[in-house]
């Protein structure tokens, strides 16, 4: 059995490509007549309205990351803590372990391992809280 050249609307493969450039040409230029109505006064403002939005979702984003990874890595002998990154430096190479952030009541804390950052997921212990 041969195979069709056609899709279900009897266009070839080069045709479906045709018409979906001839639609991304109309999306184009009808989106470079909107740009020259929009009044150049307005741009600063425009544009500042634009960076407000992108900073406010990506703010969100990555509270709502943050919570997934708290819940991800909480303590299992504490209730309220998680466990963070602590890196550090030895003879072998850079390690890391994992510790509670309630670190001087809760005792919680993982083994030590070969640290390579894209390997390694959670959240990082800030060091100015090294104790």
């Amino acid at each position: 059995m041969g195979k069709a050249r056609t899709d279900k609307n009897g266009n070839t493969r080069e045709q479906r490509l045709f018409y979906e450039n001839q639609k991304l040409k109309r999306t184009i230029s009808s989106l470079r007549k909107q740009l020259a109505r929009i009044d150049l006064d307005r741009y600063d403002s425009v544009k500042e309205i634009i960076e407000q939005y992108y900073q406010e979702d990506r703010a969100e984003e990555g509270k709502a990351v943050l919570e997934t990874l708290k819940k991800q890595w909480s303590c299992k002998e504490c209730e309220d803590g998680t466990m963070e990154i602590y890196v550090f430096n030895r003879a072998g190479g850079t390690f890391y372990y994992r510790i509670c952030s309630s670190a001087p009541i809760c005792t919680n804390r993982t083994l030590a391992k070969p640290y390579l950052a894209s390997n390694v997921k959670g959240i990082m212990r800030k060091i100015n809280e090294e104790s």
